[in-house]
């Protein structure tokens, strides 16, 4: 049976000395013999309705609401004291859209947060600083910024941007650079340097294959005219 989610929020006791919200909904998951690759299935939430007020949460640290039907984010900025709050999970919803500057600023030291499995678009990524560009770069890199491509449009969004500031150029490009590789999942490359480095690797491979072919040619054709002194 489920609950309305604002309603089992305002039935909680103690809420000012809460440090961890969990309003998770169990989930299903199977995993394959053969890959080990995991499938979620979906699930009937515990909650229904939105989260809409958190004001009397004064001391939160962490919140974990996944697996539910949630699609907004708005309810967490109802917290009133934001900079306390270094967890958020919000995995498997129906999370639309996310405002990643509003998020970083207004949760300076947040160190975890889960947006997996959400259709996900993402907006005001004009807003990022430098500074929370590269904590978002570290923060996919290291799996603490959890976003996935299954659903939604958050990676192509996040590659979009990236192109366009490695084209503008600036303080952001380092970062920007090493966010498209990880987005693009593959290994952070110097910006400058790497690309062409590596554009010389088939030159210097063929390069090396020539000298090797005309040595042993080299080396049977004197053989050969050894012989036939010999034979003389």
């Amino acid at each position: 049976m489920t609950k309305n989610t604002q309603e089992y929020i305002n039935n909680l006791l103690n809420k000012h000395k809460t440090f961890y919200l969990d309003l998770s909904s169990p989930c299903q998951v199977s995993q394959c013999s053969h890959c080990s690759k995991k499938t979620w299935k979906e699930n009937t939430s515990n909650l229904n309705g939105e989260i809409e007020d958190l004001k009397e949460f004064q001391n939160l640290r962490g919140i974990n609401a996944s697996n539910n039907k949630f699609t907004s984010l708005n309810g967490l900025f109802t917290l009133p004291k934001k900079e306390k709050v270094e967890k958020i999970n919000l995995f498997g919803n129906k999370i639309s859209e996310v405002d990643l500057p509003r998020l970083f600023s207004e949760f300076p030291n947040l160190k975890y947060l889960n947006l997996d499995r959400n259709p996900l678009s993402a907006k005001n990524l004009e807003n990022l600083t430098s500074e929370q560009l590269e904590k978002l770069a570290e923060g996919m890199k290291s799996k603490q910024i959890r976003i996935s491509a299954n659903q939604g449009t958050i990676l192509s969004d996040l590659l979009e941007y990236t192109q366009k500031l490695i084209k503008k150029g600036g303080s952001s490009t380092s970062s920007a650079h090493k966010l498209q590789a990880i987005i693009q999942n593959g290994p952070v490359k110097n910006s400058e340097q790497e690309p062409n480095k590596m554009s010389y690797v088939p030159w210097i491979i063929g390069g090396v294959a020539v000298v090797s072919l005309a040595v042993i040619v080299g080396y049977l054709l004197g053989k050969r005219g050894k012989d036939y002194e010999l034979e003389d």
